[in-house]
């Protein structure tokens, strides 16, 4: 992150509100029909994000309430996106699709998380609380 907006993936509106100009889509309108060809290299990248803000909860499976999803609201980051801990779940399960230009960037880096100083993750835990309306 250079100071710039972080991006975000995998903020559904069935996860709730964010504060954001572009509008939400839906996790059902963002499944693909094939599973991407380096899906565990991505997951993988997706897990391994830094932690911004631990959320400790438990939700329903969007497409399987008979399965849960643990810690899923946690926020994370690479210090140019931010994304929901679950979306390396529903990416794995339910072949949800990333953004091109995030799933670039992963591939680009060869799907390892840079490391990042105290400095610029505090600057992305500001943003990822003003997205997640936590700052009111």
């Amino acid at each position: 992150m250079d100071g710039g907006q972080l991006r975000s993936a995998g903020m559904f509106r069935e996860f709730g509100p964010v504060r954001s100009a572009e509008p939400q889509e839906s996790i059902f309108d963002s499944v693909t029909a094939k599973e991407l060809p380096d899906v565990a290299q991505v997951v993988a990248y997706l897990n391994s994000g830094h932690i911004l803000i631990d959320v400790m909860d438990v939700a329903d499976d969007a497409f399987d309430p008979n399965r849960q999803v643990m810690n899923g609201s946690t926020v994370m980051t690479d210090g140019d996106w931010l994304w929901r801990k679950d979306l390396a779940y529903y990416v794995q399960r339910h072949r949800v699709a990333l953004p091109e230009d995030f799933l670039a960037l992963i591939r680009e880096r060869d799907y390892v998380v840079p490391s990042r100083g105290v400095p610029e993750l505090t600057a992305c835990s500001r943003q990822a609380r003003d997205l997640m309306f936590w700052n009111s």
